[in-house]
């Protein structure tokens, strides 16, 4: 892949601050400019001109043919939109081109390779690649936002090729500290799409993939398996309030070949195990003073907890 360095000069502050920078992240943009000709090239030139007058620099721009470099990686740039925010100060900006005369999945390809490369050159997790939505909330990059997890998978060559610095997890050291790594060492799937379902299964709610999300899901993971809120109704009794004999099943059912008995008023089971899905409807599993398991409605219309 062909990468032209045509840096900004060192006087045009507004394009190129000049912060001394480690980057710590990887922020993809979409440039949101379709117009015929408005490729990596152009962008270039635009940054060079000025860009009109606004206070924004990137260091890659990417189309289907090439890549410009405009500011070396070891300096920020005002990409992300969050102040002196880590977006600006600690991160790679790199825009992708969607000109219309331009192959757009090309143009893909060629960032997923730049980032794959810039990720073993700066040590950087596939955690820390980010949308710039993560930074500020802007819709970028609107063309990849609905598919980013799919754009994260397409960035497979570098995965378990980089190591996050290691971390303190509790009174735990992890080193090989990425959530991924850790995913691929229990035989598991490491993709942004299967952590976001891992996250939702342990409690963490709006996962995006962020340092302190995957932080958080390799401590629980790594704790053992997520643990089901116990409902308020397990372990206590249900009881008939219907004034006529409420039946009760030996199996999740309601045909009459089920039936096994009739509650009346004030009657019931000392024990509540489980609430399942029966048809449209749910029952209360539970257990006699004998242990035996029966099945009774649980609308509450015909029955209350005790």
């Amino acid at each position: 892949m062909k990468i032209i360095q045509n840096y900004i000069p060192s006087n045009q502050v507004k394009q190129r601050p000049g912060f001394f920078m480690t980057p710590q992240f990887i922020t993809v943009h979409n440039t949101a400019n379709s117009s015929k000709g408005a490729n990596a090239e152009l962008h270039s030139r635009y940054l060079h001109n000025g860009a009109g007058g606004r206070t924004v620099g990137w260091h890659f721009t990417v189309d289907d043919k090439e890549v410009y470099q405009h500011i070396p990686t070891n300096e920020s740039a005002y990409h992300a939109g969050d102040g002196s925010g880590s977006g600006n100060r600690k991160s790679i900006g790199i825009e992708i081109c969607e000109n219309s005369d331009g192959d757009f999945q090309k143009a893909v390809k060629n960032a997923q390779q730049l980032i794959k490369q810039l990720m073993k050159e700066h040590n950087i997790p596939i955690e820390r690649v980010v949308p710039h939505k993560h930074w500020s909330g802007k819709n970028c990059p609107h063309l990849l936002l609905n598919m980013w997890s799919t754009f994260i998978d397409g960035i497979e060559d570098a995965r378990g090729t980089v190591e996050a610095p290691n971390q303190q997890v509790g009174s735990e050291t992890v080193t090989n500290g990425s959530i991924v790594d850790y995913l691929k060492s229990i035989g598991k799937n490491s993709s942004f799409g299967a952590r976001k379902k891992y996250a939702a299964e342990y409690g963490i709610k709006g996962y995006k993939g962020t340092e302190d999300q995957n932080l958080e899901l390799l401590q629980k993971m790594r704790e053992g398996k997520p643990s089901k809120p116990k409902a308020s109704y397990i372990g206590k009794r249900v009881e008939s309030k219907h004034n006529g004999q409420l039946r009760f099943y030996n199996k999740p059912s309601w045909s009459d070949k089920h039936v096994v008995g009739y509650l009346k008023k004030g009657y019931g089971f000392p024990k509540i195990v489980d609430k399942v899905k029966v048809g449209k409807g749910y029952q209360y599993k539970v257990k006699n003073s004998k242990g035996h398991i029966y099945y009774v409605t649980a609308n509450s219309k015909y029955v209350m907890i005790k």
